[in-house]
């Protein structure tokens, strides 16, 4: 495959999800350590860039969407808003604080679902990018470092 293509699909992949997609791309296509951490933070900070900025028309949208539904149907009921899922959000949000949470995204989540939760949950937008930035560089070394020895042995064993 030609060199471009490959950096590209690996930035594409690691705007989206990133420790179990792009870092493990990039080292499968045969990239350095130096290679693989640099294409997948860009990867990844782009991907937060642009969906941390995107999520608030997302909010806006959403809550426009209910706000309608609510005056075609003034009836119903309204969803139950704490389920298991909500409060386990919120409560990795009072522990963990921004910080945390930014931390956990990369490793668990989606970074576009990640990138909408800190916005609905967290006000400044900068501090999010900071830290969202510090992660994704943090998890590209990490994953880096963990996956390059487990993917040299398997290219060793096989070729």
């Amino acid at each position: 495959m030609n060199f471009w293509v490959e950096i590209i699909s690996v930035f594409l992949l690691s705007t989206i999800k990133f420790v179990f997609g792009g870092v493990p791309m990039a080292l499968g296509l045969g990239f350095s350590y130096f290679e693989s951490i640099t294409v997948t933070t860009l990867g990844g900070c782009f991907g937060v860039a642009v969906f941390v900025f995107t999520s608030d028309k997302l909010i806006a949208f959403f809550k426009e969407r209910d706000a309608q539904k609510r005056i075609k149907n003034p009836n119903a009921t309204p969803k139950k808003k704490f389920n298991k899922k909500n409060r386990m959000i919120i409560s990795v949000k009072r522990r963990f604080g921004l910080l945390g949470f930014s931390i956990l995204i990369p490793f668990l989540i989606p970074i576009p679902i990640g990138c909408f939760l800190a916005v609905r949950y967290f006000n400044d937008k900068q501090k999010i990018l900071r830290y969202m930035f510090l992660s994704i560089l943090f998890w590209s070394v990490i994953g880096t470092l963990l996956y390059k020895p487990l993917f040299d042995a398997i290219r060793n064993y096989f070729l």
